[in-house]
């Protein structure tokens, strides 16, 4: 039996993305919480950012690279490089200042 093979995500050096870190689901409701939650966050940011979800569960070695506490998690990296970090719940403020935050990061 071949094991499930998943194609590389390429994304453009150029691009900013935030790595939207997230704790292991405890129920299909709260899963489809956090899938509400990270489209509602595509909807703030410009077209230009990627939101990329990293589930705790599935790829648990990512999560501990990022020397996280607490979960959820949300990283914004351009090029390799981390521009902001917010660890635990975000108050919607925090979300809404992210555009701005952007636009400094795509001047670089």
């Amino acid at each position: 039996m071949e094991a499930n093979r998943t194609s590389p995500l390429l994304i453009p050096a150029s691009t900013a993305v935030l790595l939207c870190f997230l704790p292991t689901a405890s129920s299909p409701e709260v899963y489809q919480e956090r899938m509400l939650l990270t489209a509602r966050l595509q909807q703030l940011l410009p077209s230009t950012v990627r939101i990329l979800k990293v589930d705790e569960s599935l790829h648990p070695e990512v999560v501990k690279s990022f020397n996280l506490q607490q979960l959820p998690a949300f990283v914004l990296v351009r090029r390799g490089i981390e521009y902001w970090r917010k660890e635990g719940v975000c108050s919607t403020d925090v979300m809404a200042a992210l555009p701005g935050l952007l636009q400094n990061v795509n001047s670089f």
